[in-house]
This record gives structure tokens, sequence and C-alpha cells, in this order.
């Protein structure tokens, strides 16, 4: 029989976006050698989807990600977590990024990379949390 093929790579971790701050490369860097590897062995129809990435470890990356995303061998999806519409309670829950970093990465890319899909996480009803921090969560 013919060689095997894989359908589908995940690229998974903890966090995604990290890949590469201690190898002195970049997430950006590692989608386009895969990409490229897919493009010299003739595999159309394999896809890679990325995985869970925090806003502050692509921030730098924006436009080099949603070139690796419109890539026709990857996934236009992306998992970025917002946890809280609140910078109170991002605080209060040590995340390294603000509300407005989470709406610049995800505005940048639903504009940049068409028909991709955005998943995020919200956490509701952290501890101290108000009803008015909760309400800034529903209008992001």
């Amino acid at each position: 029989p013919g060689e095997l093929v894989p359908r589908e790579i995940w690229l998974a971790s903890e966090d995604t976006g990290a890949y590469g701050i201690d190898l002195k490369t970049s997430l950006p860097d590692l989608l386009a050698r895969l990409t490229g590897l897919l493009e010299r062995k003739g595999s159309p129809e394999t896809m890679l989807r990325l995985g869970m990435t925090n806003p502050p470890f692509i921030l730098a990356h924006l436009d080099r990600l949603a070139e690796a995303l419109r890539h026709p061998n990857m996934f236009r999806f992306l998992h970025i977590p917002v946890q809280s519409g609140s910078n109170a309670v991002l605080t209060a829950m040590n995340r390294e990024y603000t509300v407005e970093q989470f709406s610049l990465v995800a505005d940048y890319m639903l504009k940049h990379v068409p028909g991709l899909t955005l998943a995020t996480d919200i956490i509701c009803g952290f501890p101290g949390e108000t009803d008015e921090q909760f309400e800034e969560t529903l209008a992001l």
C-alpha cells in the first residue's frame, strides 16, 4: 500500500503562542516551516490546527500569524482565551494581558483571516467578581 498521510496535525500545548521563546524563534516561523514541508511533500489534504494561545505571546506576530492562518493547509481556527471582559478581574486572575490586548488580537485576526473561527474561554463567577464586572464581559 501507499504511504500513510495524516489528515490533521494538531499543534497543542499550554500556550502555543509561546513556542520558540526559549529557542530564539516564533510560532509563525514554525508554521512557515511546517506548511512549507507540506507543500514540498505534496500534501494538500493534510491540515494543521493551532492550539490555544494567550494574547501577549502573539501581539508581536499578528501579521505573520494571520498570513500563516491563510495558508491552504491551515484550519482557519484560533483559540484565544479572554477569561473576563473586566481588566480588574483579569488582574485578580493574574492574567498577563488586558481586555484591550485581547480585543486587538481578536479584531486583527477576524479582519485579516477571512472565514476565521475564533474561540474563547470565559470564567463566570470568579471570586470577588461584581455584577458590573460580569456585565463588562457580556458587553465584550
